[in-house]
């Protein structure tokens, strides 16, 4: 997501920026090269997007229950294209945190390793059909747990199919798959998520999200299902960057109500090459 602002003038010189502090933290720079892998589609706010790509993202989410303080979460996600096939995913540093902000409660986020292979492809920016299908593995490691304060989070392995399909201006995302704990602070269980969305402009899309797990937390300690409806509006702003703001209404099983989150994703993409739209 990001890692600087600018419109004209300088953006060579913030290019250059960005590529240097992805170098400091150990990307190949000669795997940064590319052409819009989205084939015309937006990432949702909580699904891992199915196409390869080289990105920067930050994201942050803060849930409304005034009546136990505000929790806060912010992280970065560095997405890597070795090719067309292959992609690497690094998520992190990142900060789990309560409010008030320096006197409650206060961890790193794990962070997380991945490595996603797409065997199929079809279609560009400019087909009315185009669709990706991944596959990816991941394990995240917890090095200063804190579960009594960030429940069912944790070290876990997990392995995931990702799915994408547009027609003309709408499209339909998936992400489908299982974790393991790896660690008493983690949950197993699966997940099940899915988001369908529409282009209105070159500029603005919206999506509806639906997102389905077992690898929640009740009042009580044990592991439950949880659901969760996520609209959400994206903006693409240039070729470059995408802001995306939704609003979260969670609901656990065996819980009477719903927890409300406000969720904010800031993209800058580095693979948008108009001479090369097909990802060749």
């Amino acid at each position: 997501m990001i890692l600087d602002m600018h419109i004209v003038g300088a953006m060579g010189m913030r290019r250059s920026v960005v590529l240097l502090m992805l170098a400091l933290a150990g990307w190949p720079l000669m795997a940064l090269a590319g052409s819009d892998p989205d084939r015309g589609m937006t990432r949702a706010l909580g699904i891992e997007e199915p196409w390869i790509e080289t990105a920067v993202y930050l994201t942050s989410s803060r849930d409304n229950i005034t009546s136990a303080g505000h929790t806060w979460n912010a992280n970065v996600e560095w997405d890597l294209a070795f090719n067309r096939h292959w992609g690497a995913e690094i998520d992190g540093p990142g900060l789990l945190a309560a409010e008030p902000l320096g006197k409650g409660s206060t961890a790193l986020a794990p962070l997380t390793f991945g490595l996603k292979y797409s065997p199929l492809q079809w279609g560009s920016d400019d087909t009315d059909d185009a669709g990706i299908v991944s596959l990816e593995a991941e394990g995240s490691w917890w090095p200063h747990p804190r579960p009594d304060a960030f429940p069912a989070t944790g070290s876990n392995l997990s392995g995931q199919l990702l799915v994408a399909y547009r027609h003309g201006s709408h499209w339909f995302q998936g992400e489908y798959g299982l974790s393991k704990r790896l660690a008493v602070d983690a949950r197993s269980g699966w997940f099940a998520n899915s988001a369908i969305g529409q282009k209105l402009s070159d500029t603005w899309n919206v999506q509806l999200e639906v997102d389905v797990n077992h690898v929640s937390v009740a009042d009580n300690g044990a592991t439950a299902m949880g659901l969760a409806l996520t609209p959400q509006v994206g903006a693409h702003i240039g070729r470059n960057w995408l802001v995306i703001v939704g609003e979260s209404y969670a609901r656990i099983a065996g819980q009477s109500g719903y927890t409300a989150t406000t969720n904010v994703l800031l993209e800058y993409g580095f693979d948008h090459d108009e001479d090369n739209p097909d990802g060749s």
